[in-house]
């Protein structure tokens, strides 16, 4: 398995690749931006590595106490952490547990201070944003955590070749 800097190192390699094929694609550096940027957050940020004490587990600071459930749950290298678009869904939908609390304790926060209309409005915002924003997020996420298994998959294999 290639160790977390030579995952970090293909991260950093491969994201300017992903912007500049999607800027090329759509013909607008908006979306490869965005995806290139997503990439690197699947990267550094939301790798399949987070089911264990890893590089992105320590980049979460403080926060990397919302990833030891997920940890306690999941087996290392699973298919429900390193799966294709499984693992990336998953992560995805546990850390949209934890932000939809964190948005609950806002709200409660709002609500007591008065300030409940703001947030109201501040989501209403989020809720038109174009559904392309969506799209290229999840492809920059999905294909960073495709570069993670194919690197853990060729190393392993050439690992097993050369015993």
């Amino acid at each position: 398995m290639p160790s977390g800097r030579t995952h970090d190192r293909l991260t950093w390699i491969v994201m300017p690749m992903v912007g500049f094929t999607v800027s090329a694609l759509t013909r607008d550096w908006v979306w490869g931006a965005i995806a290139s940027s997503s990439f690197g957050i699947g990267g550094f940020l939301l790798s399949p590595d987070l089911d264990t004490v890893s590089l992105p587990y320590y980049r979460w600071g403080w926060l990397r106490i919302i990833w030891l459930p997920y940890q306690k749950m999941f087996c290392h290298r699973s298919l429900w952490t390193h799966g294709p678009v499984v693992g990336t869904l998953i992560r995805l939908l546990y850390l949209s547990f934890w932000l939809g609390l964190g948005l609950g304790l806002i709200a409660g926060v709002a609500a007591c201070t008065g300030h409940l209309r703001g947030l109201q409005e501040w989501l209403h915002h989020w809720w038109r944003v174009d559904w392309r924003w969506g799209l290229a997020i999840a492809l920059g996420l999905e294909l960073s955590a495709l570069l993670h298994v194919t690197s853990d998959w060729v190393v392993s294999q050439w690992q097993r070749w050369h015993r």
